[in-house]
């Protein structure tokens, strides 16, 4: 084996992240999670979520989930120059007492974001940025997906619920929403 060259070094990336308020059916959510963690079809304390999580794509084709996204997309589109894209991932989570989130990115998507359902003191941390978000209902938060982000321990009496979802680049076997196309 011969080695010519091996570097190490933090790289500078441009990065975006929006914080902001959406109107959304708070009650319809959290039924809707806690149904679905209960559930064959749950990943709870398998993922970075160290707490229940529905799949992955419980909310990819759910209508009130569509129409809350819908204008997040819009804006990020006002912003950015991404290649085509779509929602391939979108789920729910609760936090219960104790529970956290492993500090992780969403590397393989171009843009991510989390939109809370109930208040909690349990923050949202980007420690590369130096940010932290902290959970009400109706707050959004989208970022680049390369972010790393988690939480510490909930250390409310009462759980946090959310939704979470990433965008990536477009498959032409499917629109925005990982519907089918008719090509």
């Amino acid at each position: 084996m011969q080695i010519k060259k091996h570097l190490e070094k933090n790289v500078l990336l441009d990065s975006f992240f929006t914080v902001g308020y959406v109107d959304l059916d708070a009650d319809y959510f959290i039924n809707s999670i806690k149904q679905n963690c209960s559930s064959g079809k749950n990943l709870n304390y398998i993922t970075n979520i160290k707490g229940s999580m529905t799949s992955w794509q419980t909310y990819t084709q759910d209508p009130k989930f569509i129409a809350i996204i819908k204008p997040l997309i819009k804006y990020v589109d006002s912003l950015t120059d991404f290649p085509p894209y779509r929602m391939e991932e979108a789920w729910g989570f609760e936090l219960k007492r104790n529970e956290k989130t492993n500090y992780h990115s969403h590397n393989k998507s171009l843009w991510s974001g989390a939109i809370y359902l109930n208040s909690s003191s349990q923050f949202l941390n980007f420690p590369q940025i130096e940010e932290k978000v902290k959970p009400e209902k109706g707050k959004f938060v989208i970022f680049s997906s390369f972010l790393t982000h988690g939480c510490e321990k909930n250390e409310d009496d009462f759980s946090k619920f959310g939704l979470s979802f990433n965008m990536n680049e477009y498959n032409k076997k499917f629109d925005n929403f990982g519907k089918p196309n008719n090509l």
